[in-house]
């Protein structure tokens, strides 16, 4: 059945995504129109396999020009606009939906706003929705306009201010996946296409706001701000895209240190843009940012009031629905009412199962507070995808609970069998170190887990011996001292006698991990693979302490700290907290060079950070201490040669871990450090005029009379897990 629709395209260089594109839609149009703008791959000879009228035009800088020629061509009632990695849904409600808007649309009826899902981040797992008047007559008033966000709507609004209706159409779009905005180099593309459109138009308000949003994605919030704070006060609401300019603007706002500034936008435009549940959920940020839990709520359930009205706007997914009950999550969990925490995430997971998000904060809190309850509801009221299972997995061993993993050991079999490593580092966690080697061993030889496998048994090794296995021959390379180590070990015993066999066991594994290359250092009878680039890395940071060269200095070695891939040392730091090696992992922070420990544990993920809360509390002692103990004096290197955002990071860490060790004087003098650093630390280096949310907490827990709050251990743990 004809319906009367062109289909209108421009395209270069869309082989790949082409094919896909035309398939989907090839039923529900008469005729294609393919304007090719100089492609040197399959793309013309694809679009005339699906009976396409190609056009070759040269590509003149100008996309509205481009789709222009292809509106020319067009011969039927209805144009139909795609680009080629976005995908018509073939589904028979779309089919039935497009022929009613078309068969009945009334005379007054020029276009319809269509919405375009963009799928963002590595595999789509955020979508952003918009709507996009992509169906509207074939009438030569209509045209595109803009060199680039080229767009037709307001050539309608030119001649029929009402002409353009709402439907239920939707269209996928895939090309701000990571991967594809990679490939295509869409940013430089865009910045060049903007500013050649802005040397012949300095002054149109939608280059600069292309401009703007250009600065913006790339997280460039001081251009992005001397842009659109002039637009916002310079445009009415009625311009297409000014719902997006009020939150950009706050957004920024807030990125750059003024969430007071960004909060005052909010409030002002909520008058206006009062079901837009993206700008509600953002005043419910700044408001968290600035202490005022009970006012978040305020707004979150605002949000929620008007979920499904958002695409009238610009919005992400989830905006009011379970995004807003995530944030509603964290602000009973700052508010120390965990029961409700509890309650706002599972709902979120009634909504959305595979929120990753809403997974991740339920198992932090359950961690923190010992809810593991929680967990098991939600399991045995849901079917629960693969994502929330894997999601499990990873933050139980980062967090040792291993007892998650025995408690849900029939569902977790598939995952646990995908990540086979998972049942070895468990045991360890559980304190049975031979059954785990036992199990790591197998893995030492397979090609893809070796180096993770040989990684868990170096760190098992170290955990097993109370220290890492340092080596003291100046002519070896690590991996030989590693070897030579723990061979050493197994045929001598460990001074705490509980080595043995099993130290022997995993030297003979890792085989002549330094052979005759490390000049003499001990064999095993099997040749294996070495010990992997991160323990090398850890061991070299652990050796002796250099020869001094002439003049009393240290003399440069390739051992030197300074010198250690930061990459490897992490992942050995990472391996040595999940197999519970405690003391060795705390004597590898303290190895590193100054200011890098703070570092290093403000960069930990929160389930890794929960993971320390399990380890011993001389460990966590001895984190306090490596990280300044006492804070310094003003005056001191620490207070005034550190930059200031490195300053109030680091000042945050040792402040939580002295609230953590009991040392409240220490905290609350660490708190007003931190508090000093954090008005003189933004993205761009201005002074900022309120604290972080951080900072913020710190001070509240050790202020006079915090500690009556029955929930006040775990508000001092959790601050320390999502620092």
């Amino acid at each position: 059945m004809r319906m009367g629709i062109s289909l209108c395209m421009i395209v270069k260089d869309e082989a790949q995504y082409l094919e896909r594109c035309l398939n989907a839609v090839r039923d529900v149009v008469d005729e294609i129109i393919v304007v090719d703008t100089g492609s040197t791959d399959d793309t013309p000879d694809i679009a005339r396999r699906y009976g396409a009228i190609v056009m070759h035009a040269a590509w003149s800088g100008d996309f509205a020009r481009a789709r222009n020629q292809s509106l020319a061509l067009a011969t039927n009632p209805w144009i139909l606009v795609l680009d080629a990695d976005e995908v018509w849904l073939p589904t028979e409600s779309m089919r039935a939906e497009l022929e009613r808007l078309v068969s009945s649309a009334q005379d007054e009826i020029w276009g319809y706003w269509i919405q375009v899902t963009s799928l963002l981040g590595h595999s789509g797992e955020e979508r952003v929705t918009d709507v996009v008047c992509r169906l509207f007559r074939n009438d030569p008033r209509i045209a595109f306009k803009g060199m680039i966000h080229e767009e037709v709507a307001s050539s309608i609004y030119a001649f029929a201010p009402q002409g353009i209706a709402a439907c239920e159409l939707e269209i996928l779009h895939d090309g701000y996946l990571d991967r594809i905005i990679t490939s295509k180099n869409k940013i430089e593309r865009n910045m060049r296409l903007i500013r050649s459109a802005l040397n012949q138009t300095p002054d149109q308000p939608e280059l600069l706001y292309a401009l703007a949003a250009e600065w913006f994605q790339q997280g460039n919030y001081e251009e992005a701000l001397r842009l659109l704070v002039p637009l916002l006060a310079g445009l009415e609401p009625g311009c297409g895209y000014h719902s997006d300019l009020v939150l950009k603007t706050a957004y920024a706002w807030r990125e750059y240190g003024h969430p007071e500034r960004a909060l005052a936008i909010v409030q002002s435009w909520t008058l206006v843009y009062e079901d837009f549940p993206d700008l509600l959920e953002l005043g419910a940020v700044l408001q968290l940012d600035l202490g005022h839990e009970e006012d978040a709520l305020d707004w979150l359930r605002h949000a929620k009031s008007i979920a499904g009205s958002g695409s009238k706007y610009t919005s992400v997914s989830g905006a009011g629905s379970y995004r807003s009950l995530i944030l509603e999550g964290m602000a009973y969990e700052q508010l120390g009412q965990w029961q409700q925490a509890e309650e706002a995430y599972t709902a979120a997971i009634e909504t959305k199962s595979d929120s990753m998000a809403a997974w991740q904060r339920l198992l932090w809190l359950a961690a923190v507070t010992g809810r593991p309850n929680a967990l098991a509801r939600v399991v045995a009221r849901h079917h629960l995808p693969l994502v929330a299972w894997q999601v499990m997995l990873q933050t139980a061993l980062d967090a040792h609970r291993p007892e998650w993993l025995l408690r849900h050991a029939s569902s977790l079999t598939g995952v646990m069998q995908a990540q086979p490593l998972a049942s070895g580092l468990a045991l360890a966690q559980l304190g049975e170190d031979a059954g785990a080697e036992m199990a790591l061993r197998p893995w030492a030889s397979h090609a893809q887990h070796e180096p993770a496998a040989t990684l868990a048994l170096w760190a098992l090794a170290c955990k097993r011996r109370g220290v890492p296995a340092a080596a003291s021959g100046e002519a070896g390379d690590a991996a030989g001292a590693v070897g030579e180590a723990v061979g050493n070990a197994g045929e001598a015993g460990d001074a705490a006698g509980d080595v043995g066999e099993p130290a022997s066991a995993v030297a003979c594994d890792v085989g002549d991990v330094g052979g005759a290359r490390a000049g003499g250092l001990a064999r095993c009878h099997a040749a294996t693979p070495p010990w992997p680039a991160a323990a090398c890395a850890a061991e070299a940071l652990l050796r002796e302490p250099a020869p001094r060269g002439e003049g009393g200095d240290q003399a440069p070695t390739a051992a030197s700290p300074a010198q250690a891939p930061q990459a490897a040392v992490h992942a050995a730091a990472d391996a040595l907290a999940r197999t519970g090696a405690w003391p060795a992992w705390l004597r590898l922070l303290a190895a590193l060079p100054p200011g890098a420990a703070p570092a290093l544990l403000a960069a930990l993920a929160p389930a890794a950070r929960c993971g320390v809360l399990h380890a011993p509390a001389s460990v966590r002692e001895g984190l306090f201490q490596l990280c300044g103990g006492e804070p310094p004096a003003a005056g001191q290197p620490f207070a005034d040669e550190v930059p200031a955002a490195i300053r109030t990071a680091e000042a945050l860490v040792a402040g939580t871990l002295a609230l953590l060790a009991g040392r409240r004087p220490a905290a609350r003098a660490w708190a007003e450090l931190a508090q000093r650093s954090s008005l003189q630390a933004t993205a761009a280096g201005r002074p900022a005029t309120t604290i972080t949310p951080g900072v913020r907490a710190l001070l509240r827990l050790t202020a006079p009379g915090a500690t009556t709050a029955d929930s006040y251990a775990a508000q001092c743990q959790l601050l320390w897990v999502h620092l």
